[in-house]
């Protein structure tokens, strides 16, 4: 306590003690205050709940240990259901229902489970393009994230000429730029058939390549210290495939990566298994050091991703498993 400071009594104190005096006082609040470089976390989730109804149990755990754990963010990229469970109307507000029961901010990016493989008899022989439009709907008309403490989002269809795209957003945590963007599996539903207009993919592709581009943008803008991008595919790195859906994509954002610089950190999901990968490579075939991809656990590993940030870390972004006891 500082009564008990040898100097301190009721006479007025001399230079010297009044010295020694702010000199203690200073050390006490910078010992009660965080460090500077305190990491911030946030976890990143996906391709969950799949097997109904007893993953809802196995949902609510993990929404459990989470808000336990206390995370500044989580983050899912997408497959809130399997692709052979009905796409309702109920389902969806039911996820949105969970999601608002996570304590911290989250923020969710379309997979193609909730959409594209709605056609299927199994999922409710839906229109997929009028299950995407619901989505945005339900989970995509305000200007805030999901979870019981929402933060401010900037959203993609506040942009003139890109309405339709509330679901791609970019804000800003810990000097770090994120950025969701709505690539999903299944080729990013580019129909390979010979009769496909594939009107919807061109029209999305074109919105998902501006908001990249301006995702670089902000975060050299705003000299974030990194970019953090979330989207729901397993990319195909191939980009000279003429029958790749995420071929224009993954060119620029090789050539973006390259000219950044600084730390990429890419969260995805789809195939359902934790991995952490460098799958770029510069036009030598060298790998491209500062840009990692992690997948995110997903259908029966109902687990999470843990990701800190710290100045202090060689590369910006610290990856690790977080199980959770039980699933």
């Amino acid at each position: 306590m500082l009564n008990s400071f040898p100097c301190w009594n009721d006479k007025p104190a001399d230079s010297a003690c009044f010295f020694m005096y702010i000199l203690a006082l200073a050390l006490c609040m910078n010992a009660c205050s965080p460090a500077k470089n305190d990491p911030v976390t946030f976890m990143a989730i996906g391709d969950v709940p799949y097997h109904l109804p007893e993953d809802f149990e196995r949902f609510e755990r993990l929404i459990g240990a989470l808000n336990e754990e206390g995370p500044d963010l989580t983050l899912h990229v997408g497959d809130i259901k399997s692709g052979s469970t009905p796409c309702t109307d109920e389902y969806y507000e039911k996820i949105k229902g969970y999601f608002d029961t996570f304590s911290h901010p989250l923020v969710y990016t379309p997979g193609d489970n909730e959409w594209t493989d709605c056609y299927r008899e199994a999922c409710g022989g839906y229109e997929p393009e009028e299950r995407l439009d619901k989505l945005r709907q339900l989970f995509f008309s305000t200007e805030s994230s999901q979870g019981k403490f929402p933060i401010e989002l900037n959203r993609q269809n506040s942009l003139e000429g890109f309405e339709k795209f509330p679901e791609n957003a970019h804000w800003k945590m810990a000097e770090v730029t994120f950025g969701t963007l709505h690539l999903i599996g299944s080729n990013n539903n580019f129909k390979l058939d010979s009769g496909a207009l594939n009107d919807e993919f061109y029209e999305r592709e074109l919105a998902n390549n501006f908001w990249l581009q301006r995702l670089f943008e902000q975060a050299e803008a705003s000299a974030s210290k990194g970019l953090v991008l979330v989207l729901h595919a397993a990319l195909n790195y191939n980009s000279r495939d003429e029958r790749n859906g995420h071929a224009s994509f993954v060119q620029l954002l090789q050539e973006k990566v390259m000219a950044f610089g600084k730390p990429v950190l890419l969260l995805y999901g789809d195939h359902h298994r934790f991995m952490v990968d460098q799958p770029l490579r510069d036009n030598t075939g060298k790998t491209l050091t500062n840009f990692t991809a992690v997948q995110v656990f997903g259908d029966w590993d109902m687990h999470a991703v843990r990701v800190s940030i710290s100045p202090d870390y060689l590369n910006l972004f610290r990856v690790e498993p977080f199980y959770i006891s039980g699933n």
